[in-house]
């Protein structure tokens, strides 16, 4: 245990300097080392001028749709969240988690709770307050809480910091222009000490106040090497701020979390000198304001799908860490990062949720951040590997829920038992990203060839050959319709695996190696079920069409999977399966938009799109699992669902191996439908949908010429970096040359 101290930092803004002051009076300035790291630590009055800088919202942003304000507060479990992939909390709760920081053995792994030091309230005022205002900033990145009166304005905002990605930073600012001092009360929901860490914690009150808690896990998930150790630095938050007559006074509470003192400290201090440079809150805006430059959805003259659009794509690329962020990121559960405590939000678990729901809407708009994503299933290809092993499989066979191990952790073995189609399912997701970046680094260096080759040889291994038959099938096993196991060929399920099968056949020779040739014999052989009386797909051998399902199953042949078949089938699958889907989880509906919107069904493709606003959780935009607020929050599956709706629905997007394809339809009640920064082979791509027409502007240039092929005429045009181009709204295609 080292001694350590934190302080209280107090801005006084003087026009654009800041004055850096702290309490107590002495002239020193002490400086203590800690082996490579340096902490600066304050004994009293200190004051530095610098020069503050001021950022304009971006222009290209409408705060109309990327502020949620009100006036009062919701529920607590109706708060948003703020989260950087690493660092995340729900606001005002007494909970913050740390990305891969697990505690509990098998099925009660769930997220370790540590006390959320950055909740911080505004409990009283001296003054009497006029207004009061509640935000959620997205375009900014953070929470934004004001108080105001004739002559008094206090703003509390809190963020995660997107570049500094081990902080959370809470601000406090006052501008005084009364005659009088005034005060605020303070207080801090810590909550109890954590059940899940054994922290040691030295406040220290003699000096300029500060915490520091070190700690590690208290049970593993399976060994005794999965503990994790953690340190948590933090301002200590005094019970009142006293602001005197004419003062412009900013105070900065911070907290970091590192697995090491050393970067503890050297996190924190980093912090405190983008504080003092007067850059600690810019250098998050600017970034953010370059996440929302690169990848955004605006709808014109529809300010409700706005907001819902700019709030979903929020809360989902929180999740993601920035590029080179430091660390190996563990995934994104189905809650977030900011929920799953023990029994509640699927524990933090990863699930097929990520790869089939999340993944598909950032590939499409930010390509960096999907591919961190897949990449958390690279890290964990060892654990997959030994849960084939153990089973008695070849290759690789990931598990239903993971956490930190990549081992199976999923409470119930109905679910860990039968439910295999998520290995296919991260087959696709491997599939989409090759075919949208044919990234051969990735495949080579990074070790996605190796993984793509061992689920299918999983694959293999897992099916049995039908001599009568003569094609394979899959038996005992859970679909994604998790209301009927075990059944025999899940038709889902056979189809991921035949993607999976097939995979090596195009992604390997990209980096000239050999697939094995028995995975695309397989394929070809692999049963999937199909009833030609009828023309549609049963769900499974057996299924009758009365059977009530619990979510979209069969319809996701259509998209994500992008399975060949007539329109006719297709509009068999979607009619009758929407008859026995009576109240599924906020994804389903997005799914069965998508496919009404292939057959150019508008009317029957809005009334499932618009059903999805059910799901929303007023004021701050959050998702519910179930409709009308039931279930899991923040539910970001449904909210992948939702995205994907948008641009693959509306926007007719399809990925295959040697073209994009885009078919635009105007979502409800809108004037025109822009996608920004659609991310295709390294180049990057921005689309204008009208009522009659369509404009493509590629503003990145690609890994070589680009051309727009008009599929009705056949004609092929050569796109040119910044020259936007004007055709009929029509289905086509970006193809490469």
């Amino acid at each position: 245990m080292y001694p350590f101290h934190l302080f209280l930092i107090v801005l006084t803004l003087v026009g654009f300097n800041i004055c850096v002051s702290l309490a107590r009076s002495t002239n020193n300035m002490t400086v203590s080392s800690h082996r490579d790291s340096l902490v600066t630590l304050f004994h009293g009055s200190l004051t530095v001028k610098i020069k503050e800088n001021q950022r304009a919202y971006p222009s290209f942003l409408d705060q109309d749709v990327t502020v949620l304000s009100v006036d009062s507060l919701p529920d607590g479990a109706s708060m948003p969240t703020i989260g950087n992939g690493y660092l995340a909390t729900l606001i005002h709760s007494d909970t913050m988690y740390v990305d891969g920081v697990y505690n509990g053995p098998n099925g009660t792994s769930h997220r370790a709770r540590l006390r959320s030091t950055s909740s911080i309230n505004i409990t009283d005022f001296s003054f009497p307050v006029r207004d009061r205002k509640y935000s959620l900033d997205v375009g900014r990145g953070m929470y934004v809480e004001e108080y105001i009166s004739e002559d008094i304005r206090v703003e509390m905002s809190m963020y995660a910091h997107q570049w500094l990605n081990r902080l959370l930073i809470t601000e406090i600012s006052v501008v005084n222009n009364g005659s009088v001092p005034v005060y605020l009360n303070l207080s801090q929901n810590l909550g109890p000490p954590s059940d899940d860490v054994t922290f040691q914690t030295v406040d220290r009150h003699d000096l300029n106040e500060f915490r520091m808690e070190n700690g590690t896990t208290n049970v593993p998930e399976f060994d005794t090497v999965d503990r994790r150790d953690l340190v948590a630095l933090s301002t200590l938050v005094p019970d009142s701020i006293t602001v005197e007559a004419g003062g412009n006074v900013r105070y900065l509470f911070q907290t970091c979390v590192e697995s090491k003192l050393k970067d503890s400290t050297e996190s924190f201090q980093q912090g405190i000198n983008y504080f003092f440079n007067g850059t600690l809150r810019s250098s998050h805006e600017e970034k953010w304001e370059y996440i929302w430059r690169k990848g955004r959805i605006d709808v014109d003259s529809n300010v409700k799908i706005n907001r819902i659009n700019y709030a979903a794509l929020y809360y989902l690329l929180s999740e993601v860490p920035r590029d080179g962020s430091k660390g190996t990121f563990t995934g994104i559960s189905p809650g977030g990062l900011a929920h799953g405590a023990l029994h509640k939000d699927y524990q933090g678990h990863v699930f097929w949720d990520q790869e089939t729901w999340m993944f598909p809407p950032l590939l499409a708009l930010h390509g960096d951040k999907a591919k961190t994503i897949i990449k958390s299933r690279i890290t964990k290809h060892a654990s997959a590997k030994h849960i084939a092993n153990m089973k008695g499989f070849d290759g690789a066979m990931f598990p239903w829920e993971s956490a930190y191990t990549g081992l199976e952790v999923c409470p119930l073995a109905q679910y860990s038992d039968y439910e295999q189609h998520i290995t296919g399912d991260i087959a696709l997701a491997f599939q989409q990203y090759i075919m949208m970046t044919r990234d051969k680094h990735f495949l080579d260096d990074e070790g996605a060839a190796d993984v793509i080759t061992d689920i299918a040889s999983f694959w293999m291994s897992r099916m049995t050959y039908s001599p009568a038959e003569d094609h394979y099938e899959i038996n005992d096993v859970m679909p994604p319709d998790e209301y009927h196991y075990p059944v025999n060929n899940s038709v889902y399920t056979n189809s991921v695996a035949k993607i999976s099968l097939l995979l090596p056949k195009y992604a390997l020779p990209l980096i000239n190696r050999r697939p094995d040739p028995r995975f695309e014999d397989m394929a070809k052989k692999t049963y999937i079920p199909f009833n030609t009386t009828g023309q549609w797909h049963p769900e499974y051998d057996g299924y009758t069409q009365d059977e009530i399902v619990k979510q979209a199953d069969v319809v996701l042949l259509g998209y994500p999977l992008v399975t060949d078949m007539s329109e006719e089938i297709r509009k068999n699958d979607l009619e009758i399966y929407e008859k026995v889907t009576p109240g599924g989880p906020a994804m389903t509906w997005g799914m069965f938009a998508i496919g009404w919107l292939e057959l150019n069904e508008t009317a029957k493709a809005e009334n499932l799109f618009k059903k999805q606003f059910n799901n929303v959780v007023p004021p701050f935009n959050i998702w519910s699992e179930v409709e009308k607020g039931g279930g899991a929050r923040n539910f970001l599956t449904g909210i992948g669902g939702y995205l994907q709706s948008l641009i693959f629905g509306y926007g007719g997007f399809r990925i295959f191996a040697d073209r994009l394809q885009f078919d635009p339809i105007l979502p409800p009640d809108t004037a025109s439908f822009n996608l920004t920064g659609i991310d295709y082979l390294d180049g990057s791509f921005d689309f204008i949908f009208t009522e009659t027409q369509m404009f493509i502007n590629q503003t990145k240039d690609a890994m070589g010429t680009m051309n727009v092929t008009i599929a009705s005429t056949g004609q092929t045009y050569t796109l040119d970096v910044g020259i936007a181009v004007q055709y009929p709204r029509n289905k086509a295609y970006l193809v490469l040359t």
